[in-house]
């Protein structure tokens, strides 16, 4: 084969004509079919980035009670918590008024024994989100971990989640 350009052998009818409003469609340059979808594509990144800029809270004449605050659910609003100190109060006898939480966070386990895992048992080594709460009474915590559904249950010897993972807007 020889090296010659390729439209050598296209008819005449076949290059692109000026359309009716006297531009070339054959000039529009890709960039411009680009344009659109990065904005769809970039639009929501920007948003959230730009969310907190002119907040109340940076407005120097906003009053700062205006300014809303994330409240701690109680533990009648977290099933999982109220559970955790109902199991605390019976496991050590205590009343449930002499239990304090101290965090109840979202976090990502290592693996299926949602950091409790149990001697001789086998589980599924795949990150897990899930569960946390800490719990302190007579001046000792005890930890209780779980899935993102289902029930928390006490751990006696806890093993950390995985590190960074845990959810911003965890309760706590």
């Amino acid at each position: 084969m020889r090296n010659e350009p390729r439209t050598e052998h296209v008819p005449k009818v076949m290059t692109p004509t000026p359309n009716s409003t006297g531009t070339d469609k054959s000039k529009i340059r890709p960039a411009a079919y680009l344009l659109p979808v990065l904005a769809l594509m970039l639009g929501p990144m920007l948003g959230s980035l730009l969310a907190g800029c002119g907040s109340e809270a940076t407005d120097p004449g906003a009053n700062v009670s205006d300014v809303p605050t994330s409240t701690t659910p109680t533990p009648a609003e977290d099933p999982k918590v109220a559970a955790a100190i109902a199991d605390l109060a019976k496991r050590q006898g205590v009343k449930t008024d002499e239990i304090t939480v101290v965090s109840n966070d979202k976090v990502t386990w290592r693996d299926g024994s949602l950091g409790c895992p149990e001697p001789g048992k086998m589980y599924t080594m795949v990150l897990t989100d899930g569960v946390r709460v800490v719990l302190e009474a007579a001046g000792k915590t005890y930890e209780y971990h779980g899935g993102e559904s289902g029930p928390v249950a006490f751990c006696e010897n806890p093993q950390q989640p995985v590190p960074g993972k845990a959810s911003s807007d965890a309760p706590q």
